[in-house]
């Protein structure tokens, strides 16, 4: 078992501390992009911001595609296996920004796990980040 945790920061100050968990079967993350945080809650986990992140088991020579809208970037985070992101290859453990790109493409060497997170390229940050 393994637990990656990760922080977004709100778009309001003064929010109440909060906590959400979903779960999702294998079948649901594998060779696909699999949304699981958004703005909209309901099947994916609510969060107060602008921003989206997705899972994905991709199996090997599998790839998925992301499109990011304009003014809009990404962080990926290869939780294991071996890819190329746009041809540029990554191993268990890195890490990429994704700016200046109308598409991600992922390509799976060996089966891979990924999270991908989809965030204006500027914001305006709130409550300990503000100026």
């Amino acid at each position: 078992m393994r637990f990656i945790q990760l922080w977004i920061l709100p778009n309001e100050a003064g929010l109440p501390p909060e906590n959400e968990q979903r779960q999702y079967t294998r079948d649901d993350r594998t060779d696909r992009l699999l949304k699981v945080v958004g703005p909209e809650g309901g099947d994916v986990v609510n969060v107060h911001q602008d921003a989206a992140m997705y899972v994905a088991r991709l199996t090997p020579g599998r790839q998925v595609a992301h499109k990011f809208e304009e003014g809009r970037g990404g962080y990926i985070y290869l939780i294991s296996g071996e890819a190329t992101l746009d041809g540029q290859e990554v191993t268990t453990g890195d890490a990429a920004y994704v700016i200046d790109e109308d598409e991600l493409v992922v390509n799976a060497g060996d089966t891979s796990e990924l999270i991908l997170v989809d965030v204006p390229l500027e914001y305006e940050p709130v409550g300990v980040w503000a100026r």
